[in-house]
């Protein structure tokens, strides 16, 4: 009997970070898969329609899921509801299987409440534990969660989807072509093939950095090297946009669509956080970890190789599919590009691009996980 994905309904809409367009590209390869997703009251009803949402889900899962169909639902999320799954799971016999957008416990925390570390109300912990199977981001974060008590199947994703119509895939490489002629008319070697084997021959190196740039406390403090520009998108209020450092130029805000078509022409795509100057520093930036960035999707479906921190969860992918580089310190930068292969990096990042923009891997991590049961 053919089982059936039914999906708790979440919020989708566009942001100036990676909150609406990744949780829109999950329900896009959910959909591929044949999901249905569960009504449940928008969120810009009154509190008194939202009453309805836990009467209708439970009416919904008795009536209409039955044994061995799968109910998928995403962390964060509300907890009522995910304990209302785990009750009925008891008389319906379906499978729960959860997805991780963020940790926030974690992020915030530093460890994950309801741990030993961290014995905390652990309701984020409490919700993962629910599950029968967890798509988790990276390796890192299933090692994590074993550390915590969670024995729930623990499948690794790898790294966020950048889902891409063909409409924009070409839009893209039309914006691909433009930048290289560009560059060449500057009288720089096409990207991959510079002027020496060492860097890309523009100018300057030239770094992409988006996303909500607030939270990005190292941009205001970083030193950055004589022959690389930090490009960057996003929300910025006006106040930190001030203190900026030389080397930092910022674009302002694009949509999830139209940041490809500009981070494309840069050489380099920055994955980092914290308020460290040189070093990770601070929770958000420790929790790099265990998150896999949407910033590493956007660059690489970009087709640029990516800068990411050697101990992040994102590190075991870029070093297997060789689309970027690693560091420990913002201070290496400077040595890491000048010694890269770039041509080589750049041709990794476009084969790899691809498949971002499909929805393989999660589609991939969905698979294994539907055909263990």
């Amino acid at each position: 009997m053919k089982k059936t994905i039914y999906v708790l309904n979440q919020r989708q809409g566009e942001t100036c970070d990676a909150a609406g367009k990744a949780m829109r590209d999950v329900f896009a390869v959910l959909a591929q898969k044949g999901a249905r997703v569960i009504w449940s009251v928008p969120k810009g009803c009154s509190r008194y329609l939202k009453i309805l949402d836990l009467p209708y889900l439970f009416m919904f899962l008795l009536l209409r899921v039955g044994k061995g169909d799968v109910v998928f639902y995403s962390i964060p999320e509300n907890y009522l509801k995910i304990r209302l799954l785990k009750l009925v799971r008891g008389i319906k016999k379906y499978t729960m299987l959860c997805f991780i957008n963020d940790l926030n416990e974690f992020r915030y925390d530093g460890t994950p409440q309801g741990s030993g570390e961290n014995p905390g109300n652990g309701k984020e912990l409490s919700a993962l534990m629910a599950a029968d199977k967890i798509l988790v981001p990276n390796q890192n974060t299933a090692e994590m969660l074993r550390k915590a008590g969670v024995a729930s199947e623990l499948i690794p994703v790898g790294i966020w989807d950048y889902l891409m119509t063909e409409e924009q895939s070409r839009a893209l490489a039309q914006a691909q072509e433009k930048a290289q002629r560009e560059k060449m008319a500057r009288g720089a070697a096409p990207a991959g093939e510079p002027e020496t084997a060492d860097a890309p021959a523009t100018e300057q190196v030239r770094i992409a950095f988006a996303g909500n740039l607030n939270k990005s406390e190292f941009l205001s403090v970083m030193e950055v090297p004589a022959g690389i520009s930090m490009e960057l998108w996003g929300r910025l209020d006006e106040e930190k946009e001030k203190t900026l450092p030389s080397g930092c130029h910022y674009h302002g805000v694009l949509s999830s669509d139209e940041v490809p078509l500009a981070v494309c022409a840069m050489d380099y795509g920055l994955v980092w956080d914290g308020a460290g100057r040189d070093g990770i520093k601070g929770g958000l930036g420790e929790y790099l970890r265990y998150n896999n960035s949407h910033k590493c999707a956007l660059y690489l479906a970009s087709g640029i190789p990516v800068i990411v921190w050697s101990e992040s969860g994102m590190a075991r992918f870029v070093s297997e599919h060789g689309c970027g580089l690693m560091i420990e310190r913002l201070g290496e930068l400077e040595e890491k590009i000048k010694n890269a292969d770039y041509k080589e990096l750049k041709r990794r990042a476009l084969a790899a691009a691809p498949k971002l923009r499909a929805g393989y891997y999660l589609g991939k991590a969905l698979d294994t996980a539907l055909n263990d049961q």
